[in-house]
């Protein structure tokens, strides 16, 4: 009897964790499961009186990502995934979490057939805390592979773990220089410009976990919405 308790409650744990719904509490990342139900997990957030402000909750929309929106190149009839975005929501949520770091919006990317490949975070963070994230992984994993990202005028880095089943990347803040791309920003007008559009952006940080499995078929392909941080 007493051999048996244990493994009742470690059934009811896992149970639990799989029939949570999306912001009914904020969702611990490091106990992330891919066998993680989408649909399940996005079915209250997926309903349109969710757009309201008034609601109090996140708006999710549900999207079909075919072979084409990849590389360009591949099928536009081929179904490669389908992406649970998060498109109403306010910065001040926390919906997710991952040791001290606090998201307040979080989306999954799966397969056709509902297979969890990517999840994607998104929120604000001091730099201390950011700092304190890594430190504390590398201590309890490995050292990551960093790597500098220049996209336009933006830079960002990228800091990865490979564990297990799964590819773990945290990325920094966006960092503007425009000397990057001097000859397309020409104006002081046009540097107060985009500074105002990307404010509420520039301090965010992303978290991704990804399925080993799938790390290939994702990694650098994403070119849109949150999803393309992930190179």
């Amino acid at each position: 009897m007493f051999k048996i308790l244990p493994l009742l409650f470690i059934i009811v744990f896992l149970n639990s964790c799989q029939g949570q719904e999306y912001q009914t509490q904020p969702f611990d990342l490091s106990k992330l499961n891919f066998s993680l139900n989408s649909e399940q997990f996005y079915s209250k957030s997926m309903n349109r009186e969710n757009i309201k402000f008034s609601s109090g909750r996140q708006y999710v929309e549900k999207d079909t990502v075919n072979e084409y929106n990849l590389d360009l190149t591949g099928s536009k009839d081929k179904i490669f995934g389908i992406q649970y975005n998060v498109t109403g929501y306010s910065p001040k949520d926390t919906v997710a979490f991952y040791k001290n770091l606090s998201f307040s919006r979080f989306s999954t990317m799966t397969t056709g057939d509902g297979d969890l490949m990517l999840v994607s975070a998104a929120g604000k963070c001091s730099d201390e805390n950011f700092k304190s994230f890594i430190q504390k992984f590398t201590a309890e994993y490995t050292n990551p592979k960093v790597q500098e990202d220049e996209f336009s005028i933006f830079k960002t880095y990228h800091y990865t773990w490979t564990i297990n089943d799964r590819v773990v990347q945290l990325v920094s803040k966006k960092k503007i220089d425009f000397k990057q791309n001097s000859h397309i920003i020409t104006t002081e007008e046009d540097k107060k410009a985009i500074l105002e559009v990307e404010k509420n952006r520039m301090d965010e940080i992303h978290l991704f976990i990804c399925k080993l499995d799938f790390e290939k078929k994702l990694r650098g392909k994403m070119n849109s919405g949150d999803y393309s941080g992930f190179k």
